[in-house]
């Protein structure tokens, strides 16, 4: 068995993170139609966005080294249902912050998003050696709240007054994780992430 993580580095309990195909740009391209994923995904305005804007977009990913774009797929069926972003990457500081959406409205509230950010967590701390991770969420947004929570976000700050929403004024949190409080659930699930000693004799 080998000492460090194989296909499993990007592969979580329900779902995988893999390379956005063409065809998923398409479908990221659709959900952004959607007015209630997207307020969930977006601080400011929202507007449907083409298809050709989104290939633009990610082919520019393609070429940064500050910006990391994944797909997430279900193990069982290999379905596509939502799409995260590494983003603002600081390799010298060691910190990045990252969003998440989950496209299709039915497959919201299965558990794809926690265990997508998991896995995420895995990749982030242990193959681009990050010591933070952070991200911004509205206050309304109370599911992906608790979603971040349960992996083990904390609450680092509020900017108020934020978000904008047909009349009414929102906050944004900043919720973020060091390396040092994952590693505590890390050395709680360690036989999940990396084969014992006793394996290694």
């Amino acid at each position: 068995m080998l000492p460090f993580l194989g296909k499993e580095l990007l592969r979580g309990d329900v779902v995988c993170l893999t390379r956005p195909s063409k065809e998923d740009i398409g479908h990221f391209a659709k959900w952004s139609a959607d007015m209630e994923y997207q307020r969930l995904l977006r601080r400011g305005m929202v507007y449907p966005g083409s298809l050709e804007e989104h290939e633009a977009w990610f082919a520019e990913m393609a070429k940064s080294e500050a910006d990391y774009p994944f797909a997430i797929r279900t193990l069982v069926e290999d379905r596509l249902v939502g799409m995260l972003v590494v983003k603002d990457i600081f390799w010298q500081a060691r910190h990045c912050s990252f969003f998440i959406g989950i496209g299709n409205p039915e497959m919201r509230g299965r558990g794809f998003g926690t265990d997508a950010i998991r896995t995420l967590l895995k990749y982030a701390f242990l193959e681009m050696n990050m010591n933070r991770i952070g991200l911004e969420v509205m206050s309304y947004n109370l599911p992906a709240i608790h979603s971040y929570q349960r992996v083990g976000f904390k609450l680092e700050g509020t900017l108020r007054a934020f978000a904008y929403r047909d009349g009414v004024y929102y906050d944004m949190h900043i919720m973020g994780i060091l390396r040092s409080e994952w590693e505590q659930i890390y050395d709680q699930s360690a036989v999940t992430y990396a084969p014992s000693v006793a394996a290694l004799e």
